[in-house]
């Protein structure tokens, strides 16, 4: 039957064997909800127990927490925005699609495009600045400056893949509307770039911290533990390896909204794996709140003198059973030097008076005999290592005891 004007015509005609549908045609819609609601209510339960930790636990907000917290405002709206589009036609076959919704596809389409940038980046400045707060001190060593280069550089990489998006095409109604003559650069090129150096920057991400805790003073085991709170982050590297194979088949394939729709999915994802990487390192802090650990006597309010009740910092000669006992649960139990940290960076003279407080103590211990100042001496560099490495931890709630 010839097409008339009132028989709406599809983008490209329909393959060989198929016909256009435009009234129940296969969709991605079903697949997208399923999709979208475990991710959101997962990245949703992972931010919610980092809050009640940060709130209720720690007692204490600092910039990740709220980069983290945008970031999951933020996968939010592009998620709504992408079941949005995919019930009106983001998710067909183009064949299936007319001119007029495509319009609308492609102008909601550049908007994801457009929040895609500021969401990520503020993901991984949450991750990037936690690792800068745990890992470094008031001593600009090699880590702290590899973390700084980190967020600077992705910093200027997400700005400008940004405003790659925002003026792809000039004017930028060509950018949704192939009716509109105008200079545009190659959407599926840029994603495609975007998506290699998106994943360079998960590596990095996830090396990071594997970097920085290998550096610990700690057994080997140990340093494991603490890097399985990370380790999570390697399902963003492995997400946004598949990102990529769907970006190169987007390059060859012209059946544009249905291949897409999945990368999006996709893209989603990997941004919620990122945010719940963030949230991670309060999840322990949290449990051990729940179960009671580490919470003040309601039987007696004196303090007890029986030296195996009173918690004790990190020791080489003890074994940690768990990686729970690295989590602290929160300010309680904590000295007055240790509840007193606000600043990113470390005071010097704060690790002066907890450098003398471990002094006293070894001078205790040793100092009975003539060997006393001598033992001192020996382990004053260990002392401060172990001490700077744990008040940079214990700023995000893990605390090393024994165990």
């Amino acid at each position: 039957m010839a097409p008339t004007s009132s028989t709406p015509t599809s983008v490209m005609p329909a393959p060989d064997g198929q016909v256009s549908n435009f009234i129940d045609p296969p969709t991605l819609l079903p697949a997208a909800i399923i999709a979208s609601t475990v991710i959101l209510t997962t990245t949703t339960l992972f931010v919610a127990a980092r809050f009640a930790a940060k709130t209720f636990v720690l007692r204490k907000h600092y910039l990740e927490d709220y980069l983290c917290y945008a970031a999951w405002a933020g996968v939010v709206t592009y998620t709504g925005l992408f079941l949005w589009n995919e019930d009106y036609g983001y998710g067909r076959h183009m064949w299936d699609v007319t001119p007029p919704m495509l319009v609308q596809i492609m102008y909601h389409l550049h908007i994801m495009y457009c929040l895609y940038s500021p969401i990520t980046l503020a993901a991984k400045l949450s991750v990037l600045f936690q690792i800068k707060r745990m890992f470094t001190t008031w001593e600009k060593n090699m880590v702290y400056w590899v973390v700084m280069g980190s967020i600077i550089a992705n910093s200027v990489f997400y700005t400008g893949l940004f405003f790659s998006y925002v003026f792809q095409c000039w004017p930028r109604a060509a950018i949704w509307d192939p009716n509109v003559k105008g200079k545009c650069i190659s959407a599926i090129a840029s994603n495609l770039v975007s998506g290699v150096l998106n994943v360079v920057s998960d590596v990095e991400a996830l090396l990071l911290p594997a970097w920085a805790i290998w550096h610990l003073n700690m057994p080997v085991t140990r340093k494991l533990l603490v890097f399985a709170v990370f380790g999570v982050g390697s399902i963003a590297c492995i997400i946004g390896v598949v990102g990529i194979y769907f970006r190169v088949i987007l390059l060859k394939r012209p059946d544009f909204t249905w291949m897409c729709s999945k990368a999006a999915m996709l893209v989603i994802s990997e941004m919620a794996v990122v945010v719940i990487v963030g949230c991670c390192p309060s999840i322990p802090a949290l449990l051990r709140y729940c179960r009671g650990v580490g919470r003040p006597s309601t039987k007696s309010s004196k303090p007890s003198s029986d030296p195996a009740s009173t918690p004790r910092r990190y020791s080489n000669s003890k074994a940690l059973n768990s990686l729970a006992k690295y989590m602290s649960p929160g300010p309680i139990g904590m000295s007055k030097l240790d509840s007193s940290y606000s600043d990113e960076n470390l005071e010097l003279r704060q690790y002066s008076a907890s450098i003398q407080k471990d002094r006293n103590a070894s001078e205790e211990v040793v100092g009975k005999g003539k060997m006393g100042i001598g033992r001192f001496h020996s382990t004053r560099s260990e002392i401060v290592r172990t001490t700077r490495i744990e008040q940079s931890v214990e700023k995000k709630g893990i605390r090393l005891v024994d165990g």
